[in-house]
């Protein structure tokens, strides 16, 4: 299974074929978005990829998930009050072999400020609840956590100016418990799992001043010798089709 997980930017509107042509060239089998807001842009997406998607609006964001297998069930965790995510979205999809992967797309609260980091922390605690009846299977979490890892070499000067306003007012630190929750959790970052040094030092956000990595995919249940591939597309188009770049994984 080859994922790409990537938050396309206040909707995408106007940007649906960049979009498109940036997830295509990965040549993924499943497909998480965030700030997915557009269904429109949705829908001519997974027409360019011939793929079936859910659609799952919140009270702010949305979230969609796009495959090219079947997708025998949805849930939007986000509905019925709980809109205190951006996205919040799971899909069961079955791979040839008739195995159904649960994957999970998020989108966590924004910004490096030690408030924002508690927020993302309440954040954290109902969504582990939600999926726990997924503890002891394979499943993914993906998306925007908007967190970043402890393992990572944050350096500050090519971070985007309001994140290093935001740096000098934690007493130049970035908080990190949220990320090293989820690993504590059981949680394998996947881009650290077969890359570890370009886990430490590539950047996800923003496309203009690449200095977090910030995009996820976390894999639970899944073997290491599994994660075949890990990367962040830094493809010339998808610096301007959005400002985030996208992340993938092949998993075998």
């Amino acid at each position: 299974m080859r994922l790409v997980s990537y938050n396309i930017l206040n909707g995408g509107e106007g940007r649906a074929d960049p979009l498109a042509e940036v997830i295509e060239a990965q040549r993924p089998d499943v497909v998480a978005l965030v700030e997915a807001d557009n269904l429109e842009v949705i829908e001519r997406i997974a027409g360019r990829l011939k793929m079936d998607y859910i659609f799952a609006p919140t009270g702010g964001h949305a979230g969609a998930i796009l495959s090219r297998w079947p997708i025998a069930a949805t849930i939007n965790h986000a509905v019925g009050g709980a809109c205190w995510m951006n996205a919040f979205v799971e899909a069961r999809v079955v791979d040839p072999k008739g195995f159904e992967w649960p994957i999970v797309a998020v989108h966590f609260a924004a910004h490096a400020s030690e408030a924002r980091e508690q927020e993302r922390e309440r954040q954290l605690e109902p969504l582990l609840k939600k999926l726990a009846p997924l503890q002891g299977r394979p499943h993914l979490i993906v998306g925007d956590f908007n967190s970043n890892s402890p393992i990572q070499k944050i350096d500050i000067v090519k971070c985007k100016p309001r994140t290093q306003q935001e740096w000098k007012e934690n007493g130049g630190t970035i908080p990190r418990r949220v990320v090293q929750r989820l690993l504590d959790a059981g949680y394998v970052d996947t881009l650290h799992a077969v890359s570890p040094a370009e886990a430490e030092s590539v950047g996800t956000f923003t496309t203009q001043f690449p200095g977090q990595r910030i995009d996820y995919i976390f894999a639970h249940g899944i073997d290491r010798s599994r994660i075949k591939r890990a990367w962040v597309e830094p493809d010339r188009l998808a610096k301007y089709a959005s400002d985030h770049f996208p992340v993938g994984v092949e998993i075998e």
